[in-house]
C-alpha cells in the first residue's frame, strides 16, 4: 500500500472510530421559543395583526436558549397554532410544510391570543409557546 493509500485507510479508521458520518441525523436543541413569520419572511410575533377575512400563510420557526434558529425538525416532529377566542381565525395545514399554516382571520375585528404547540410524531402539546396577542383591526 502507498502512502496515499495508508493516508486514507487513517482517515476512515479515525472518522469510524470517532462515530463521524454524514448519514447521521441532524442533532437538535429543544425549542425554548417560538416566532410566527408571514410572507416575505417578515416576522409576526410577538403582536400579530390579521387582515379580516383574509387568509395569510403563517410559518413557525424554533429557537434554542442562544436564540439560534433550529432547523431539520420537520421530519420527525409537528406544531399547531390554536387561537383563543377559537372562532378569531381558523389555521389549516399546508401540504408538504408541517411548520406552515394557511391561517383565514375571521370577518369582524377582534383580538385575543394565538398559542404554538410543538410534540413528536402527531402529538402536539408536548410544549406550548406564547400566547402571543392577536388583533384583528
Amino acid at each position: 500500500m502507498n502512502a496515499l493509500g495508508r493516508s486514507l485507510l487513517l482517515v476512515a479508521t479515525m472518522a469510524l472510530a470517532t462515530g463521524c458520518s454524514s448519514e447521521e441525523p441532524e442533532d437538535h436543541e429543544t425549542p425554548t421559543a417560538a416566532k410566527l413569520y408571514g410572507p416575505g419572511g417578515q416576522e409576526l410575533t410577538p403582536n400579530v395583526a390579521l387582515a379580516r377575512g383574509q387568509t395569510i400563510r403563517i410559518e413557525v420557526r424554533f429557537y434554542a436558549a442562544d436564540g439560534d434558529q433550529i432547523t431539520g425538525l420537520e421530519d420527525e416532529h409537528a406544531t399547531a397554532l390554536t387561537f383563543s377566542p377559537a372562532t378569531l381565525a381558523t389555521a389549516g395545514s399546508v401540504s408538504g410544510q408541517p411548520f406552515s399554516f394557511d391561517v383565514v382571520a375571521q370577518n369582524a375585528a377582534g383580538s385575543g391570543t394565538v398559542s404554538v404547540g410543538f410534540g413528536h410524531g402527531s402529538n402536539t402539546t408536548e410544549k406550548t409557546f406564547g400566547p402571543f396577542q392577536v388583533a384583528i383591526p
